[in-house]
C-alpha cells in the first residue's frame, strides 16, 4: 500500500510543475484552435468561397499558441521541448478523436495522428536545439551577464 501512495505522490508532485502545467495549457488552446477550425471548415458553407484565408488564419492561430512554450521558457531548452511535447500530445490525443467524428480528416489533411505527433516532436526539438545552441555559443563566448553566477564571499585570512 505504501509503493501505491508513493506512486501517486510521484506523479501529483510531476502534475504540479509549471512547465507542465503550462503544456496542458497549451495543448487546450491547440484544441481550441482545431476545434474552431473544424467548425469553420464543416458546418459554415458561407467561408467556402474564402477557403484560402480561412486556412491561413488557422495557420496563424497554431503558430501563435505554439509559440507560448518557446516564450515563457526562452532560456530553457529542457523546459520548451517538455512544454511543447505536453502540449503536442494533448493536442494530437485529440485530433485522434476528431478523426472518429470527422471521417475523411485524415485522408484530407493526409496526416495521422503518429505523424503529427512525430511534426510536433520535429518543431519543438528543432526549436529547443537551435535555443541550446545558441545559448552555448554565448556562454562560450562570454555574452552571458557575469552577474549571474554565484557572487563568491570573501573569507578573512586565518591567523597562524
Amino acid at each position: 500500500m505504501s509503493t501505491e501512495n508513493s506512486n501517486l505522490r510521484r506523479v501529483w508532485s510531476v502534475l504540479q510543475n509549471p512547465v507542465i502545467h503550462t503544456g496542458l495549457f497549451v495543448g487546450v488552446l491547440l484544441i481550441g484552435v482545431m476545434v474552431g477550425s473544424l467548425v469553420v471548415a464543416n458546418r459554415m458553407p458561407q467561408f467556402d468561397p474564402l477557403a484560402s484565408l480561412r486556412n491561413f488564419a488557422c495557420y496563424i492561430a497554431f503558430g501563435v499558441v505554439m509559440t507560448v512554450p518557446v516564450a515563457r521558457y526562452l532560456g530553457s531548452a529542457w523546459r520548451i521541448f517538455t512544454s511543447g511535447m505536453t502540449a503536442w500530445s494533448v493536442f494530437t490525443s485529440a485530433y485522434a478523436c476528431a478523426t472518429m467524428f470527422f471521417e475523411n480528416l485524415i485522408n484530407r489533411l493526409n496526416v495521422t495522428p503518429f505523424h503529427l505527433l512525430m511534426l510536433g516532436a520535429l518543431i519543438y526539438g528543432v526549436i529547443a536545439a537551435m535555443i541550446w545552441v545558441g545559448s552555448s555559443l554565448a556562454s562560450v563566448l562570454g555574452l552571458v551577464n557575469a552577474g549571474s553566477q554565484a557572487p563568491s564571499v570573501p573569507v578573512a585570512p586565518r591567523k597562524q
